[in-house]
């Protein structure tokens, strides 16, 4: 999720959409572990995305290491799964917005828990 207005969306001269790289809300999960509220944080990185068939995708680089962005939070409205490093160099979610966006009804998207997130997000990471 893109977090300000920082960057700005564009088309190339064949049609295919780019946003050019501005701060975005990674949500991420330790990859050896569940999905839940105790394994839920938060990152942020500048990030380019370019439209590749449906698909709205892009790099961000984190500790010397590229991990692919897909749409919402960075895997489709899902937590992207990294390594432990990584992992702990995020932020824990508070528990009121990982309910909020276990609930949030986003298909592929963010839900309704969008601009709660966001909020967050903006305070939380000095932006």
């Amino acid at each position: 999720m893109y977090l300000n207005n920082e960057g700005k969306a564009y088309y190339s001269k064949t049609g295919n959409q780019h946003h050019s790289r501005a701060p975005f809300l990674i949500l991420i999960q330790d990859k050896d572990g569940d999905c839940g509220p105790d394994n839920f944080r938060a990152i942020v990185r500048k990030v380019a995305l370019e439209q590749l068939g449906h698909f709205m995708m892009g790099t961000a680089r984190i500790k010397n290491t590229s991990i692919t962005i897909s749409g919402a939070y960075g895997s489709d409205g899902l937590p992207v799964s990294v390594s432990k490093e990584i992992y702990d160099m995020g932020i824990d979610v508070p528990i009121e917005l990982y309910e909020a966006w276990s609930k949030g009804e986003g298909w592929n998207s963010c839900g309704n828990e969008a601009e709660a997130m966001r909020k967050w997000a903006l305070e939380t990471f000095g932006i």
